[in-house]
């Protein structure tokens, strides 16, 4: 099976046009990957199911060689995690400091951290190399590992308190919480385990009460004003997987956390690490605050970009791609030549889930440097005789005089961290191949109807950032409002992304618009106009009867909503249909039947726009 037929079996279940069984293996069916199960869901490609089905059996390898991973970051994954295992503790825990206990007396693998030495950090280090496991397919369920992510787990949640945290102290509390978060949710989504259920509604809803006021999360759960945008990217990882695994953060929390990402995202790309204390100076002259940026959090911004569901076209979101293109993953840079040590494996991490994302040629070139720089700096050291030393598959802490992160997390946190980085090919999904992000257009249209309706015009702007596939059928509803501002807002952006609907609202209201709006509502009909006389033609590749839906392929221009579509069979007309939703990225589009009984395979053809709009006008 193709890896398009998986992505297409992904937009038939997002287009409620099919079902995915959850039945579990025989506990006794081992697996190197994970369960056969898995592998017919991954191949169903159901994405709000199971949205980490990638990782799981064939797709696996399918998702492996389409993105650009190869048999030597496989190695490289398999023998970091072999690492993690031997120097897990036998309670579940992966010390920082005193790790090499695990080690034989005469062979230490080095590099223990040696900074914060106590156990704070323990339940954040422990989650996320758990998530090393899970990012390859690995659950508590059965292989290998699942003795080690048992182990894991139970410390883990014996962590988590009556009010949801994970961490026995404030100093990193919301790092231990948003990483074990993820993990819980990871897990969940993976095994469908009730156990992990409770846990993650606690964890979520503390992450929700944890938030400042302005959007963010600082290092602590207490009110400090402090918005640290390093710490709210983990939160955001963790809120999206909870919500994938059915437990979705309050509406309110998700708003204000895209509040923040707008807030500090400067429009040159930059993003500034915090707004007060750390990462905050004082200039000596003006007293004027000045922030902290780097390029990790162009990194952790343009990852919240993509996964929030902005539209990867954004200028913004541009500027970031080119800086991180021009600061690629480098061995040398990270080791000798960054004296600010924010070139690092954390930088690495969330620039490679950024760009992957994106897809294209950006996602090629960052890759081809990432493999290079990673994979041949992997530890491998071996005995005259060929046996392996102990640290075989680990990395050791980079950076330049250790690097920002390396003292802190030693040996456990570089090998986590770089082989989560190496499991990018099939960790997700990437976001152009999957219908929409955090928010989808039935979050959008509920944070529009949570504002008056005279003030819909005000949050066009924000409602127009994102996906076409999200934004669109919003902004069709929008034009059935009774503010007249709010419909011609509408209508432009509609005219925009080339929908046709948007065509008389923006006639009725040209007469009497003046200055900038008249030159816009100008600019949506000269784009109208250049699709006008092209025409919907696609087949139909998936039917559901029982919901008189079904979905097809485009061959020609892109359908829109509300469109009336004819299916053709053997020449002859064997019925209609109206487009229900599309899905841009795909040249994809569902449809309700009006007439007649679709198969798969039959032709699908649509009027043009102005082959439409005669119709319309002739009633």
């Amino acid at each position: 099976m193709c890896y398009r037929a998986a992505v297409l079996g992904g937009l038939i279940a997002a287009a409620g046009l099919g079902a995915v069984s959850r039945q579990s293996p025989p506990a006794s069916q081992p697996s190197t990957s994970a369960s056969a199960t898995a592998t017919a869901t991954a191949e169903s490609g159901d994405p709000e199911d199971r949205p980490l089905a990638n990782r799981q059996g064939a797709s696996h390898e399918r998702a492996l060689e389409r993105f650009g991973g190869n048999r030597r970051t496989e190695r490289a994954v398999a023998d970091g995690l072999a690492w993690l295992a031997a120097h897990q503790r036998a309670d579940g825990v992966w010390e920082r400091e005193r790790f090499d206990l695990c080690c034989p007396p005469d062979d230490r693998c080095g590099g223990v951290a040696v900074d914060r030495n106590n156990h704070e950090l323990n339940v954040g280090l422990s989650a996320l190399a758990t998530l090393a496991f899970l990012g390859a397919g690995y659950t508590h369920e059965q292989g290998p590992y699942a003795d080690t992510i048992t182990r894991a787990f139970n410390y883990i949640l014996a962590q988590q308190t009556s009010d949801g945290t994970f961490s026995p102290t404030s100093a990193f509390q919301i790092y231990n919480d948003a990483v074990a978060t993820l993990a819980i949710a990871e897990a969940s989504i993976m095994t469908r385990d009730p156990v992990f259920d409770r846990p993650l509604r606690r964890a979520v809803a503390h992450l929700a009460r944890a938030q400042q006021d302005s959007g963010g999360w600082d290092y602590t759960a207490h009110a400090t004003n402090r918005n640290d945008t390093s710490i709210t990217g983990w939160v955001l990882m963790a809120l999206e997987s909870a919500q994938a695994a059915g437990a979705p953060p309050p509406a309110s929390a998700v708003w204000r956390m895209i509040g923040h990402f707008e807030r500090a995202t400067e429009r040159d790309g930059r993003v500034w690490y915090a707004d007060e204390g750390i990462g905050v100076q004082r200039d000596r002259a003006t007293r004027l605050r000045v922030q902290r940026y780097g390029p990790a959090m162009v990194a952790v911004g343009l990852y919240a970009h993509a996964t929030i569901g902005w539209r990867p076209d954004d200028a913004i979101a541009q500027r970031q791609a080119e800086r991180l293109l021009a600061d690629p993953p480098s061995y040398e840079r990270m080791t000798r030549l960054d004296p600010s040590g924010l070139h690092s494996e954390y930088y690495w991490y969330y620039g490679t889930l950024a760009l992957f994302h994106r897809g294209g040629d950006e996602w090629r070139t960052w890759n081809r440097a990432l493999r290079d720089c990673i994979v041949e700096y992997q530890e491998r050291p071996v005995r005259p005789n060929g046996q392996r030393r102990h640290a075989y598959g680990s990395w050791p802490p980079f950076g330049l005089k250790w690097g920002k992160w390396g003292k802190m997390g030693g040996r456990i946190y570089s090998t986590a961290i770089n082989v989560l980085t190496l499991e990018v090919y099939y960790r997700y999904v990437p976001t152009y191949l999957s219908p929409h992000g955090l928010i989808g257009p039935r979050e959008l249209r509920a944070y529009v109807e949570s504002a008056p309706e005279a003030q819909w015009k005000d949050v066009l702007p924000r409602v127009a950032r994102f996906h076409p596939d999200t934004c669109e059928p919003v902004l069709l509803w929008m034009l059935d409002s009774s503010d007249a501002a709010a419909r011609l807002g509408a209508a432009i952006e509609l005219g925009m992304l080339g929908s046709p609907q948007a065509k008389r609202e923006l006639t009725r209201q040209s007469g009497s618009a003046v200055g900038a709006v008249r030159l816009r509502i100008e600019q949506a009909l000269g784009r109208l106009d250049e699709q006008s006389a092209q025409r919907t033609y696609g087949s139909v590749t998936r039917v559901n009867d029982a919901a008189g839906m079904f979905l097809f392929e485009l061959h020609g221009r892109a359908a829109y909503y509300g469109q009336t579509v004819h299916v053709i069979r053997d020449g002859a007309a064997a019925g209609s249909a109206r487009v229900d939703r599309r899905f841009s990225s795909h040249d994809v589009a569902a449809a309700t039947v009006l007439e007649g009984a679709p198969r798969a395979g039959d032709m699908v053809v649509g009027e043009s726009a102005a082959g439409e709009r005669r119709t319309e006008e002739s009633k």
